[in-house]
């Protein structure tokens, strides 16, 4: 795993650098491959910005979130790639599930048959009110 951080327009800071990686480290877990990184930690019109790249194999995810708090921003940055990486695990489960036939084994009525079947019902019942009314 690697990851690369660039500051823009602030002080590098060793505690901010290792805060982000604990956070990333998580997010490691959830891939299959091993991931690289790139975190970009800038000071935008007194906003705290953090955006992270990451990539895993054929997998790429990113986000960008600010916040008057940089810890803030990096936490709401690290919830948004958790979601992505679980929406693709699971876009990828339910193309594995998918079936290639038909769950139904018997055969389906065909149209003259249920059509012939709604007439007969439609006589019988209009057969029985001429009798009531008799």
């Amino acid at each position: 795993m690697t990851i690369s951080f660039t500051f823009r327009h602030m002080v590098p800071s060793d505690a901010i650098k290792s805060y982000a990686e604990g956070k990333l480290l998580k997010l490691q877990k959830l891939l299959l491959h091993p991931m690289s990184a790139r975190v970009t930690l800038a000071i935008e019109k007194q906003q705290h910005v953090a955006e992270v790249q990451l990539d895993s194999g054929s997998e790429h995810v990113e986000a960008k979130e600010s916040c008057e708090e940089l810890y803030a921003s990096i936490d709401q940055v690290i919830d948004k790639l958790e979601r992505q990486i679980h929406g693709i695990k699971g876009e990828k489960i339910a193309r594995n599930r998918r079936p290639s036939a038909s769950i139904r084994i018997g055969e389906t009525p065909s149209a003259g048959t249920l059509n012939d079947s709604v007439g007969e019902s439609a006589d019988k019942k209009s057969v029985s009110r001429k009798n009531a009314g008799e």
